[in-house]
């Protein structure tokens, strides 16, 4: 071991020759006797590590390969002991500390490629979750090349996609009913996309869910030998999706577990769902007959099919628009009656039978003239009731008490009011927020009514308060007796406030259900109505929406649904929504 060894590490030793060759010679013993070439010597404090080198004679490019794979060998050795028995993290550390351009030019040396590929299935959800046809994936792998990013090749992503939707989908131009201006209705064609055999498609996911591990019965909540099933619909952005949900899995009211299997661009009104959903009574009905593997038997449950979308408001505004058609065919039949009767008492004598009959009929059209015109008046009435201008200083008020907890009374108005504003507004500060607001206005602004407002403030305060005490049990996933129980006193007390305080109020189709359904629903399978919401429905509008933008030049209205139902099947195939990164989670 001589001083200056290595121009690199250059070391100045102060021994003399004698204590050089003594310390040499030790040293060369003990590593002798070691089979790795590697000794520790004792200091009274950390040990000192001493490890056998070669001296190299000729630089590493002018070695043979038996001499370059032991110099590699002796370096894997210096790194198992310096990182401490970690020589892969190391290497790591050393190839990221060489920079960028220094570390590219090292691998092309080398000869090993630094491109990075990402496969088909990996691109096909990229293109399905970011909702991008064809041509933008195009120009995204041209962008991505430039950085050394491969993207799989076309058909073997478009192989992929027909492998995900199969020959299982149809489209078609069908017959359905829409409603005229003017009253009544017509029959027009219209893009009606579906899958024909239901069954192949609920097999399909339930098999391809297995195989990923998916499936799960909820700790018990679902019995061991059933698949649960949730069948649902809804209108939204122009068309009507009817929709399937496995309840066997984590998320069961995820947007990537709904499978859309039957989507028409019309109203959903009884006639329409007749023609379109027809087709799959029997197969839904051999659905719940069947045993899937494993001897697993298939229970469906439906879900809100919504036709009550029309409001007594638009309903009245409808009835109004009637009367008035009516009212002017009814005038123009007097007025027609009257002459022709006029004309016929100078022709033939107003005693003539004929002439009769005529001023009879043309008396019965005034008397219709005077009913119509009677309707109109009661119905206008109710029209400008329903919706007032909502422009007094109390609706201000609780306005900007609303807008304080991040809800707007416009979303209610406008359709947009949704499951998250009914959680934010059922909380127990909120109502406080909601009804004090009221309160204090009228502390201020009319005292005299203070006391009236107060006490009727308390009331919407209790139902609020009761309504979210319900709200809160039944909208969970799972529930137990005691909670069923609680269920049940609290329905109770709620009901029983709101017929003694609205003795007038009418019971909506969702209240009727709490009421007598809910309690039974939860007692006989200890789920709520979270577990079989419809979330996922809901979440599905939008997803067809982005995909309608990103198809909207395809030719042909059928053509055009029919690859926005099939790229959604791609989307929702387990193996495509596996492959998408879950965010991360924000710190709090």
């Amino acid at each position: 071991m001589r001083a200056g060894a290595y121009e690199e590490h250059e070391c100045v030793l102060t021994l003399t020759a004698s204590e050089e060759r003594a310390a040499a010679g030790l040293l060369k013993r003990a590593i002798s006797t070691s089979s790795k070439g590697i000794i520790q010597l004792g200091t009274g404090g950390t040990p000192v590590t001493f490890m056998r080198i070669t001296n190299p004679h000729n630089s590493t490019t002018a070695v043979c390969s038996r001499t370059l794979k032991s110099r590699c060998s002796e370096l894997q050795a210096i790194r198992r002991v310096v990182s401490g028995g970690q020589p892969s993290v190391l290497l790591q550390n050393e190839v990221l500390s060489l920079g960028d351009e220094q570390r590219r030019a090292l691998l092309k040396e080398a000869g090993i490629s630094d491109e990075i590929k990402i496969g088909p299935a990996e691109v096909l959800a990229i293109k399905v979750g970011l909702a991008i046809p064809w041509n933008k994936i195009r120009i995204l792998r041209r962008w991505l090349k430039a950085s050394n990013i491969s993207l799989a090749c076309e058909e073997r992503m478009r192989h992929a996609s027909r492998k995900a939707v199969g020959e299982n989908l149809k489209g078609e131009l069908a017959p359905f009913s829409f409603s005229l201006p003017s009253g009544g209705e017509e029959f027009r064609g219209a893009p009606l996309v579906f899958i024909p055999d239901l069954i192949l498609k609920v097999v399909e996911l339930l098999e391809e869910n297995d195989r990923a591990g998916r499936l799960t019965w909820h700790n018990g909540v679902i019995p061991a030998s059933e698949i649960w099933i949730k069948l649902g619909g809804d209108k939204g952005g122009g068309t009507f999706k009817m929709n399937f949900q496995i309840v066997n899995v984590a998320a069961p009211n995820s947007v990537n577990n709904t499978c859309v299997f039957c989507c028409f661009e019309a109203d959903d009104s009884y006639t329409n769902l007749h023609i379109a959903l027809e087709r799959y009574k029997e197969q839904v009905e051999h659905l719940q007959r069947m045993t899937w593997s494993l001897d697993l038997e298939l229970a469906f449950y439906h879900t809100e099919v919504d036709q009550s979308r029309y409001s007594l408001y638009s309903q009245e505004l409808q009835r109004l628009h009637q009367y008035k058609v009516e009212l002017q065919e009814a005038k123009q039949s007097e007025s027609v009656l009257q002459q022709l009767a006029t004309y016929m008492a100078v022709l033939i004598g107003e005693s003539n039978p004929l002439t009769a009959d005529l001023l009879h009929q043309s008396a019965n059209t005034s008397k219709i003239v005077k009913q119509l015109e009677t309707k109109i008046a009661a119905s206008t009435a109710v029209v400008t009731r329903e919706f007032p201008l909502n422009e007094g200083p109390f609706v201000k008020e609780l306005d900007m008490a609303l807008q304080s907890i991040g809800v707007h009374r416009q979303q209610y108005f406008g359709g947009t009011f949704v499951g998250n504003h009914v959680h934010k507004t059922l909380k127990l500060p909120n109502i406080n927020t909601l009804c004090s607001a009221i309160c204090k206005l009228a502390e201020s602004s009319l005292p005299q009514q203070s006391e009236m407002v107060a006490t009727r403030t308390m009331i919407f305060l209790n139902a609020f308060s009761k309504f979210a005490k319900c709200h809160s049990i039944y909208d969970q996933n799972f529930i137990d007796e005691a909670q069923v129980h609680e269920l049940e006193q609290s329905v109770q007390e709620f009901m029983e406030l709101f017929r003694t305080n609205f003795p007038k109020g009418t019971i909506p189709i969702k209240m009727h259900m709490v009421e007598d359904h809910a309690v039974q629903w939860a007692r006989s399978t200890y789920v709520g109505f979270g577990l079989l919401g419809e979330q996922g429905a809901e979440s599905v509008h939008a997803k067809f929406n982005n995909l309608a933008r990103a198809y909207s030049a395809i030719k042909g209205k059928v053509h055009q649904l029919e690859c926005i139902v099939a790229e959604h099947l791609v989307s929702i195939a387990p193996h495509n929504v596996a492959a998408i990164p879950p965010p991360k989670k924000r710190k709090k």
